[in-house]
């Protein structure tokens, strides 16, 4: 399972998004970052935001 925590983004927050893919991590922080914290969708969703995303992925443990 793989894992993207909201407080790497530097955000005071304790969300945490898990998926089976990349591509469900990086959709279901995009879609908090929006709904939770007002951010830019297009921005989010573009290549460079979808790439900066995807750097924070880590393997979940346990």
């Amino acid at each position: 399972m793989k894992v993207i925590y909201c407080r790497d983004f530097g955000l005071d927050c304790n969300a945490k998004m898990r998926g089976n893919s990349e591509d469900d991590v990086i959709n279901a922080a995009i879609n908090h970052g929006v709904s939770m914290h007002g951010q830019d969708l297009k921005k989010l969703s573009s290549d460079d935001g979808r790439t900066e995303i995807a750097a924070k992925i880590k393997e979940e443990e346990g």
